[in-house]
């Protein structure tokens, strides 16, 4: 029988993008960009990556799959009002890996797909842009070797409305996965991030998910970040969710510290992030990022507004 640890972890894009929703006019969409801007600069995404590589080389974790994997960038305005050429600004997968790197714990990353993107001025000479990805990360020195890995983008996607003329918003949400042996073993590990503002959206992206991802004749981990309580997720019977079988006592909440990261008391307050497990067993299932030691060691912010989830398996 052989043990894995798996994770999933939602690392926080570093603003909240909220503060652009329903704007109202130009103007106003400029101003609210100016604060997700700074907002960005807050929480400082490098001294997270250090804090998000403490906890995985910590925990040894041979494999993890992570949302919100942002990659920032600025460009300038020029005098006709259209963008320069954009210059790479914060690429949190690079940070992270050569965090990991420095603590002589390497991972290399697979399955990488976009998961949502957008832009906007920041003020009258600089726009800013970003585009979010999920990631699995698996552990260089493990016993996993990857075959094979997809990516896709869901069907289903959620618009929203603002307040310039016929501008919408469109989020796009996505799914990837590898197979994997681990030892003798096969294994298809499966990392997601489902639509978070539209409950119909969210469910048909799960059932899309489920149809995606098939059904080998081998032990499937589903990871992620669900958006959906414990009560409204609503996977299928045959998946094991990894906290209520790993025997831990508590609400296993991993999402909820203030956008800035900086809340002195943590606020997590829902359970939306998930390990499903199918054909394997739970051995134990547990949260971290979530006490005042794990936080960043100069400015003392959380390492993400989400907590990480562990769990070993048996396979």
């Amino acid at each position: 029988m052989t043990l894995l640890r798996v994770a999933t972890y939602n690392v926080y894009l570093g603003a909240d993008l909220t503060l652009i929703f329903g704007v109202r006019n130009s103007a106003h969409l400029l101003e609210q960009a100016g604060l997700v801007y700074q907002q960005l600069v807050g929480t400082d995404f490098p001294s997270r990556a250090e804090a998000i590589a403490r906890l995985i080389a910590r925990e040894r974790i041979d494999i993890i799959g992570l949302q919100e994997v942002a990659r920032w960038s600025l460009s300038p305005l020029r005098g006709d009002g259209l963008q320069g050429e954009p210059v790479l600004w914060c690429d949190f997968l690079t940070e992270l890996l050569h965090a990991l790197a420095r603590l002589k714990f390497p991972y290399d990353a697979h399955a990488i797909n976009s998961n949502f993107g957008g832009g906007s001025a920041i003020s009258d000479e600089q726009a800013m842009s970003v585009l979010g990805f999920n990631v699995i990360l698996v552990r260089r020195d493990s016993e996993i070797a990857v075959t094979t890995s997809a990516t896709g983008v869901f069907k289903a996607s959620f618009d929203i409305a603002t307040g310039i003329d016929d501008l919408v918003l469109n989020i796009s949400r996505s799914w990837g996965w590898v197979d994997a042996t681990v030892g003798d073993t096969a294994l298809r590990f499966v990392n997601t991030h489902t639509e978070a503002y539209d409950a119909d959206t969210r469910h048909a992206q799960r059932d899309e998910l489920l149809r995606e991802v098939g059904d080998p004749a081998t032990p499937m981990v589903i990871v992620g970040d669900f958006n959906s309580g414990p009560n409204t997720v609503d996977m299928p019977a045959a998946y094991t969710d990894a906290w209520t079988a790993g025997g831990v006592d508590g609400p296993g909440y991993t999402c909820g510290q203030a956008a800035d990261l900086a809340n002195e008391e943590s606020q997590l307050a829902e359970r939306i992030d998930y390990i499903w497990v199918r054909d394997a067993t739970v051995a134990s299932c547990r949260v971290i990022g979530d006490i005042d030691t794990d936080r960043t060691q100069a400015k003392r912010l959380w390492p993400s507004d989400h907590a990480c989830v562990i769990s070993d398996l048996r396979l």
